[in-house]
């Protein structure tokens, strides 16, 4: 029986984290391969090429280019140059505070805020429509619609709240609700 090196046992534990991240990141909503790349950046905490994901990960460079790109629009990383190199590379944002919080923002008014802008139109029409009609039944759909959306107002003012904490105040937090 071989045994393993520390290398091949190495390639394993970064090719399970890699993976890992990308199921969490699918969890979320968001392409596999994008986690994966994330994963990979984080893990590797230096300055990558994109030529160095493609062959770490074993994906095309078409597929590296649009999801370092949307990590780039994600905020999980930047790009940067490195002295007499013309190549671009990426970097991880190391802090996972800043990430999480640039993600959540991001998420928030790329896909929450058009939705809770169409419940407003929509109660606001259901409301105007059930006065103007004399239309009961509408009338005490408009008063749920206004319930609820006066609930989704509350939860995503409550996400801006987490957002504008500290991330200090924020992990001090969390750990008491943790011991508790």
């Amino acid at each position: 029986m071989t045994e393993k090196q520390p290398g091949d046992m190495r390639r394993q534990i970064e090719d399970r984290f890699i993976n890992e991240w990308g199921l969490l990141a699918n969890a979320w909503g968001v392409s596999p391969l994008l986690g994966r790349i994330h994963g990979l950046l984080l893990l590797m905490g230096r300055p990558m090429t994109a030529e160095e994901v493609c062959e770490r990960l074993d994906i095309s460079r078409a597929s590296a280019s649009v999801q370092l790109n949307a990590i780039l629009g994600w905020g999980l990383a930047r790009r940067m140059y490195l002295p007499a190199d013309r190549r671009q590379h990426y970097l991880a944002e190391p802090e996972p505070w800043t990430w999480f919080r640039r993600a959540v923002r991001v998420r928030k008014e790329r896909e929450f805020d058009p939705v809770i802008a169409g419940l407003n139109e929509a109660a606001a029409e259901a409301q105007r429509v059930a006065q103007s009609a004399g239309d009961q039944e509408l009338g005490g759909e408009a008063e749920r619609l206004a319930y609820l959306l006066k609930f989704v107002r509350l939860f995503f003012g409550g996400i801006e709240t987490f957002l504008q904490i500290e991330p200090a105040a924020l992990q001090a937090f969390l750990k008491l609700s943790d011991e508790q």
